[in-house]
């Protein structure tokens, strides 16, 4: 599932080391990979990912060096994963797999767990062939592709809806980073 307008980012975070790389260095690599862009244009997207603070930008004469923000270089996969194993470690491939579910609103490919470290056994059932279908003509138009082999998958209940709302909670908080600002409370008694 590679979208080169959408890899772009991953592509140059993956080829940042912990010294820092010029722009020289990132347009030649891009344009091996298959980035054909004028330096200037690369120039204000790397910017851009300064000003997100998603690259730190470095004055080191003659020449500006990036590095990634640790952190940052993370996808929605990813994240949602680590968060699961936060929250219920013993089922965290299902909950995994029912947020992206949850979020994405069609059934999750195979390939997408994988992305997320979701290996080895489905935590759902697999989806009918209709809304694999379905699902893929969408990813397609999305400018995924996605092999026709690939199964897709749906979660088998709906009793991780709590945990899904908790998850939902924890990510917000943490990639705000406000958990500052968030009240820790004991309870007081027994809610039935």
């Amino acid at each position: 599932m590679f979208h080169p307008d959408r890899d772009l980012k991953q592509t140059i975070i993956s080829m940042l080391s912990e010294e820092g790389r010029s722009i020289s260095y990132l347009s030649k690599e891009l344009k091996k990979r298959g980035f054909d862009m004028h330096r200037l244009i690369l120039t204000g997207y790397l910017r851009a990912l300064s000003d997100l603070n998603i690259l730190k930008e470095k004055e080191v004469p003659p020449a500006k060096v990036y590095t990634a923000v640790k952190g940052k270089e993370k996808d929605i996969y990813i994240r949602i994963a680590e968060h699961a194993r936060s929250i219920s470690p013993e089922r965290s491939g299902e909950l995994t797999l029912y947020a992206l579910y949850r979020l994405f609103r069609r059934p999750i490919f195979k390939e997408e767990l994988e992305r997320a470290g979701v290996l080895g056994l489905s935590p759902g059932v697999q989806a009918k062939e209709e809304e694999i279908a379905d699902a893929r003509k969408f990813m397609l138009k999305a400018g995924f592709k996605v092999p026709t082999s690939s199964k897709a998958y749906v979660p088998l209940n709906d009793e991780l809806e709590g945990a899904f709302q908790g998850l939902l909670m924890q990510m917000v908080v943490t990639e705000s980073e406000s958990a500052y600002l968030v009240k820790e409370t004991k309870q007081s008694k027994l809610d039935l």
